[in-house]
């Protein structure tokens, strides 16, 4: 597969913090399709990188009903402007459908589409992680949906703070539901972060519910600033556009970040992250069952 060749513009930012852009510190990542049919060959590039990109690895059409699903379902409370193309996820600007909305439904709604659970709990994600592991996989039933307006990103942080009372050996599957170009604001990852011990045992170590009265992080980010890290610890912020079918795999100690939504058509953006196991390891108890029960739990 041909590497893409990522052209930047001006400026980038997460959280309204610009990214240094020079090459030293900014750059694309790296897919790892040659790799696909060798486990260890994964888990080599896997344990370097700390992430794996695969190109145009999913079913197109089941990631394109997924989206089709998830806007039809932010349209039902007027969050889409119907005068736009429906598949371009085009924000109303309208959010009073919001506050008349029971936000924990709504978000019950929209993770536990049909559609949505095709794609990541399914076919080629599961191939993948039964691959990967080389045994049976678990994944947590829990579907983070990410629908991004503009003018809004993910700070920096790993997700062990967030799901870190299982196994250590978890991963995350980051799906681009549709395209994500760099205007709209796809995932970041710092290269190297997932060998910073130093991190993972100070930062590393909260549970934002357990800790949530005495975090000195103030909750789960480490920081809406991508540079506070990177002038510690070093490291290359790594990004690329997304199009449906691609699958980014990271773990726990993977630090990331989401690029601001810039989308000049004020597009939403659109994704799912979802956490894959060993099924002969212990599950966060969070994050599994018919209905998950979420953050709140001590």
């Amino acid at each position: 597969m041909a590497t893409q060749t990522l052209v930047l513009p001006e400026t980038l930012t997460s959280n309204g913090n610009a990214f240094d852009l020079s090459g030293e510190t900014f750059g694309e990542l790296r897919d790892a399709n040659g790799l696909l049919g060798s486990a260890g060959a994964l888990r080599e590039r896997f344990a370097e990188d700390g992430y794996l990109l695969l190109r145009n690895y999913l079913d197109t059409e089941k990631v394109l009903a997924a989206r089709r699903e998830l806007i039809g379902r932010l349209d039902d409370i007027g969050l889409i402007d119907g005068t736009k193309p429906f598949m371009d996820a085009v924000f109303s600007g309208d959010t009073s459908g919001i506050s008349a909305t029971d936000r924990q439904q709504f978000a019950r709604d929209l993770r536990s589409g049909p559609a949505v659970k095709e794609v990541c709990f399914t076919g080629r994600v599961m191939e993948f992680f039964a691959q990967f592991f080389g045994d049976e996989v678990l994944h947590l039933d829990y579907i983070w949906v990410r629908n991004v307006r503009r003018g809004a990103a993910t700070g920096c942080h790993f997700d062990w703070v967030y799901m870190g009372r299982g196994t250590r050996n978890l991963m995350t599957a980051w799906i681009p539901q549709g395209d994500v170009p760099l205007s709209d604001g796809p995932l970041a990852i710092l290269h190297g972060s997932h060998k910073w011990h130093e991190l993972q045992q100070t930062y590393g170590a909260i549970d934002v519910d357990r800790d949530k009265d005495k975090n000195p992080y103030g909750g789960g980010w480490l920081t809406k600033n991508p540079i506070q890290p990177q002038e510690r610890y070093g490291g290359k912020w790594l990004t690329t556009e997304f199009a449906p079918g691609d699958l980014l795999v990271f773990g726990m100690f993977t630090l990331h970040c989401a690029i601001d939504n810039e989308s000049p058509q004020n597009r939403i953006r659109l994704s799912t992250d979802t956490r894959y196991q060993l099924a002969s390891e212990p599950a966060d108890e969070r994050w599994i069952g018919d209905d998950p029960f979420g953050h709140g739990m001590m």
